[in-house]
């Protein structure tokens, strides 16, 4: 088992990595935005506040329904990078069938399983290589659980499931989302820490695809 993490990526890959991160950077931003600045809460009152200040008058909920519709121009395009987001899953798949030739489980349990193998002196580097690409399998798990509910919630009532199994639905896809936050985090510290270990060049490498090509 090889447990450097340098090897030829081929472009289809490298493609979709790139927009897969920006497809992610960009849901997440949306997420950002609704819960800060795009709050319906927060600019409901201060609608309220300004008309008011203003020397008009305006309801709870006429400020409420203003709030909401500037939030839900922005919430469109988190429906949009969504569809995009399971348009790139499926190239995922079909890049792991066709070009890379294997799956990030399997990769994960392999790694795992030859751990015992390797030198005390390696031992570090194989151990932060296995978490790695567990990480990546899990990744694509709840990437899977991401897509499949929130076509579920968009479609809902072409899909006709019931209020409570929707909010089940929307809880966990918002918990969920909070996982992306700390696997970019986490990716890019990965990425930082093999650079220091000895695999140099691994964000070049994802741009040029790499110096071994076996």
């Amino acid at each position: 088992m090889n447990y450097s993490f340098k090897k030829y990526q081929p472009l289809s890959l490298r493609w979709w990595h790139w927009l897969n991160a920006l497809a992610i950077l960009g849901l997440l931003g949306t997420v950002l935005l609704r819960k800060t600045f795009l709050s319906w809460r927060t600019n409901a009152q201060f609608i309220e506040q300004k008309v008011t200040e203003g020397g008009g008058a305006v309801t709870p909920e006429v400020a409420k329904s203003i709030a909401q519709g500037l939030r839900d121009v922005m919430w469109d395009w988190h429906y949009y990078i969504g569809f995009g987001l399971t348009a790139l899953l499926v190239i995922r798949v079909l890049v792991g069938l066709f070009a890379v030739k294997k799956c990030p489980a399997t990769h994960a349990v392999e790694s795992v399983m030859g751990l015992s193998k390797v030198p005390a002196e390696k031992k570090i580097g194989a151990i932060h290589y296995t978490l790695v690409h567990i990480g990546y399998a899990l990744f694509y798990l709840i990437t899977l659980y991401m897509v499949l509910s929130g076509l579920a919630l968009y479609f809902k009532e072409a899909i006709g499931f019931s209020k409570d199994f929707n909010h089940l639905l929307k809880e966990i896809h918002e918990v969920l989302m909070w996982f992306f936050v700390v696997f970019v985090v986490g990716h890019i510290a990965g990425v930082v820490i093999a650079e220091g270990r000895g695999d140099k060049g691994l964000i070049s490498d994802m741009f040029n695809g790499g110096e071994d090509r076996k």
